[in-house]
């Protein structure tokens, strides 16, 4: 538990990267290098997530039982389909993201503006 908790950092910096360069960084600043670069990481980090759920027993979250790891992961899983990540090519991710998005305590404290538009951009279709 401790350690996908701790993985849930990595998975933070690398979606950030990608998102906050795209909205942040005028387009005539933009380097392709780094948007590659960006994009290509996220892409390793979110497989890296998709097989680590390979593991998890259908139905369970990402220690078993519900657990910190999930608190400290499920806001990034969350915020990279509501910038366009693809559920077909992320089935596991997809998966555990309707998983826990029904959970009460998340429902509770889902941001109001994403509950009319639950998709709210496309940065991440591509991805």
């Amino acid at each position: 538990m401790y350690q996908r908790m701790m993985e849930a950092v990595s998975l933070t910096d690398k979606l950030n990267s990608v998102i906050y360069y795209d909205w942040f960084v005028p387009e005539e600043e933009r380097h392709d290098s780094a948007v590659g670069r960006n994009r290509e990481n996220l892409s390793a980090e979110l497989k890296l997530w998709e097989s680590y759920l390979e593991n998890v027993a259908a139905g369970s979250y990402l220690a078993g039982a519900f657990s910190l790891a999930d608190v400290v992961a499920f806001p990034n899983v969350a915020y990279a389909f509501r910038f366009g990540l693809s559920a077909g090519k992320y089935p596991k991710l997809a998966k555990y993201y309707r998983l826990l998005k029904d959970r009460a305590s998340i429902k509770s404290s889902w941001p109001p503006h994403w509950l009319p538009s639950p998709q709210g951009y496309d940065i991440l279709k591509d991805l």
